[in-house]
């Protein structure tokens, strides 16, 4: 099933409805890019740019929806959108020391 189908289909309003909450708590809080990510430059967001602005406000999940993650049920996090596109589905590594 392919991320599109999933973003589209159940939960969708849940999900934007926690959107919309980050970016007023993005707004209110002055919130960096990346807050409580490891990823992220940490500069501040702009709420206010339009969404096709590479510098405004996008919602990020830390398990990419890609790589088996949720749409609603992880916490979010506030990134620019050129700094969401670059992280992509990045997914933390485990590096297995050979025995």
């Amino acid at each position: 099933m392919g991320t599109q189908h999933i973003r589209n289909g159940a939960g969708h309003r849940a999900y934007r409805r926690k959107q919309a909450a980050l970016k007023r708590r993005t707004a209110r809080e002055g919130l960096p890019c990346g807050w409580g990510s490891d990823y992220g430059c940490g500069d501040p967001i702009d709420t206010t740019l339009p969404h096709t602005d590479p510098m405004s406000f996008t919602a990020d999940h830390p398990t990419a929806l890609g790589n088996g993650g949720h749409l609603v049920r992880q916490d979010l996090h506030p990134f620019h959108r050129r700094c969401n596109t670059m992280k992509g589905d990045a997914a933390q590594v485990e590096i297995w020391e050979a025995t």
